[in-house]
């Protein structure tokens, strides 16, 4: 990694634990209260809490860090960037956060235990790994409630950091691979890279392997309860029928930045995933993908990438809160220059609200042959960096 590069990761380092270990320490009455002056109007502790430490951790790192997040939709001065030409070594860096993933879940898992309890009480218990599962599905490795953040220099993305909070796992993905590593009881005083290689497990992305079953086999988003839209955006698509929908749908209540995993080493194989598709989701779901599929290399030969990835658009696509869920190459903040495809973060600064932004994207095994095919014959444009 460049220099700049490390220093960007090792302050979201920093801020993401800082935040993890913070919400650890809360109570469960701390972390399930309402917060009605501060987001969205279902904020809660565990959603503020993270988001705030977070985005002031990274205006300690730099005063002028650009930060879209999930409650309050961006920090830091983004105006300048309107005024540059539109050439990738012009973009600003911006990071990119869901401090909370899967709120819901969350909540009703924490809400079986008295108030007073800690956070860290609980989740050291042998029992809490099985009791999420038995509710929201598993492994809990990749099904878990977490944080994340993804950072995008010069419209590359260059790295995600996500939290498990119910594994107490760090997973990162950056140019020197996939890796994962099991976080200490208190925050340690030194976390970096080389933290993480010393202590921590390679992640891979062994491929569908020819598996014909498998390769349909998907994870999406597909809405639960006051939510519309996820699947008539999927009918929609064309990706199958919703007899196969039904017949290949793995999990329809997924997280969002851990999703990717399930193409990983991460999801058990006797139950493989052929791809997984962000459903119209908003930017903060699915951008923590993107460095999974850039720095992910086959098995078999390290000079090809393990993923794919494809933007997925409709003629008439559905829209949610007045933006697309599936997003026209017209529109769309991945756009190429000289040949090369970039995230266009000028672009995406200039939306009112830019943690709205959604998108239609599959990820798969590069050797799922059917996705692939799916894909190329559609039209849809292969997102590689």
């Amino acid at each position: 990694m460049q220099g700049v590069e490390q220093a960007h990761l090792n302050a979201v380092f920093t801020a993401i634990l800082k935040a993890y270990y913070d919400f650890r320490s809360s109570t469960v009455k701390e972390a399930l209260r309402p917060i009605t002056r501060y987001g969205k109007k279902d904020t809660r502790g565990f959603d503020s809490g993270p988001e705030i430490t977070i985005c002031e951790m990274l205006r300690l790192y730099d005063e002028g860090a650009v930060v879209i997040t999930e409650e309050t939709g961006i920090t830091g001065n983004r105006f300048d960037d309107f005024s540059r030409p539109s050439h990738p070594h012009t973009f600003r860096t911006v990071y990119i956060a869901d401090p909370t993933d899967r709120s819901n879940q969350l909540k009703i898992f924490l809400s079986q235990f008295s108030e007073g309890r800690k956070i860290r009480d609980i989740l050291h218990e042998p029992t809490s790994i099985k009791i999420w599962e038995e509710k929201f599905g598993g492994p809990a490795c990749i099904t878990g409630a977490a944080s994340a953040v993804s950072c995008v220099r010069r419209g590359l993305p260059i790295f995600s950091v996500l939290v498990n909070y119910i594994t107490q796992q760090l997973v990162v993905s950056c140019s020197i691979g996939n890796w994962t590593v099991k976080l200490p009881d208190k925050m340690p005083k030194r976390f970096d890279i080389d933290s993480v290689r010393a202590q921590g497990e390679r992640i891979f992305f062994p491929g569908i392997d020819g598996n014909p079953k498998g390769m349909k086999k998907f994870v999406t988003f597909l809405g639960d309860v006051g939510k519309i839209g996820y699947r008539e955006n999927f009918l929609d698509s064309n990706l199958m029928s919703m007899e196969d929908m039904k017949r290949f749908l793995h999990y329809g209540v997924p997280g969002g930045p851990l999703r990717a995993l399930y193409l990983s080493s991460l999801q058990p194989k006797r139950h493989p995933v052929g791809f997984v598709l962000a459903n119209g989701e908003k930017i903060g779901e699915w951008i923590h993908w993107l460095a999974f599929a850039r720095f992910a290399k086959s098995q078999t030969d390290e000079s090809q990438p393990a993923l794919s990835v494809y933007e997925v658009y409709q003629d008439r696509p559905w829209t949610k809160e007045g933006v697309l869920m599936s997003t026209p190459p017209i529109y769309s903040i991945f756009q190429k220059y000289g040949g090369n495809m970039y995230i266009d973060t000028g672009n995406l600064l200039k939306m009112p609200n830019p943690s709205q932004m959604r998108g239609t994207l599959i990820i798969t095994p590069s050797d799922n042959r059917w996705a692939i095919r799916y894909g190329s014959q559609s039209g849809y444009r292969q997102i590689k960096f």
